[in-house]
């Protein structure tokens, strides 16, 4: 069982991309590249912040390109598959932004699956705080290593054919998001307050997945046995007879 981290580039800004409003302008955005990671849930899952850090410090991380497709199967493939496989798909800002630029990419039914896995930390925080806080701020605001660049510089560096520095920008946020996730608790900059795991963090999402799908299973078996309990306490009319 794995949880997927990413994180996307695209190749122009939402204002200059057509719409009629900013969903739709996000829509028709275009990938330049995303990157990704997949950890084990196990190290997640064990309660221990320094086993989870160094799993995330382990994870290899993967690349893909919009304009390279080799096998002729689509660019983003590996990625689909990977979030079949995860149990949760982890991100920021990647209901409001990463996921509606990737849905001309996937069909339908296989998006509403991945969706019902995500965990979108951006929105946890807005929800629960009111305030938009952007990563690098709370990257500062934790003592990690902060963004190497911004969207801005991005979109220059794929104009420019400057894949090498696109590619470690991206992957830099991605794992810097990681070791974001699997802290205890963060300091909140601007409301000067902190927050827990279970507000934002990975293993607390993890754990909320793995008890739903208990109870769920729970039900269903208390529901088959009471199933067979009333079968077998119904009279046979065939002996009767």
């Amino acid at each position: 069982m794995s949880v997927v981290v990413w994180d996307i580039e695209t190749q122009g800004l939402i204002k200059h991309s057509p719409g009629f409003d900013r969903e739709e302008q996000v829509r028709n955005l275009e990938v330049s590249c995303l990157s990704y990671m997949v950890i084990p849930s196990a190290p997640l899952l064990a309660g221990d912040e320094a086993a989870a850090a160094a799993a995330v410090e382990a994870a290899p991380m993967v690349t893909l390109w919009r304009d390279e497709d080799e096998g002729g199967v689509g660019p983003f493939r590996a990625l689909f598959e990977a979030f079949d496989a995860a149990e949760l798909i982890v991100g920021y800002n990647s209901l409001g932004f990463d996921h509606p630029v990737l849905y001309k990419h996937c069909d339908r039914r296989r998006t509403e699956k991945h969706l019902f896995k995500v965990h979108d930390a951006f929105a946890r925080l807005r929800d629960h705080t009111g305030v938009w806080f952007k990563l690098d701020h709370l990257l500062q605001a934790n003592g990690l290593a902060t963004k190497t660049a911004d969207g801005l510089q991005a979109i220059e560096w794929w104009k420019a054919g400057e894949r090498t520095l696109l590619r470690e920008y991206c992957e830099q946020d991605v794992r810097a998001l990681a070791r974001l996730l699997v802290l205890r608790e963060i300091k909140l900059p601007k409301i000067h307050s902190t927050a827990p795991n279970y507000v934002f963090g990975i293993s607390s999402a993890l754990a909320a997945r793995r008890a739903s799908e208990a109870c769920l299973q729970a039900e269903a078996e208390v529901g088959a046995a009471l199933e067979q309990a009333l079968a077998g306490s119904q009279p046979d009319d065939s002996r009767a007879a």
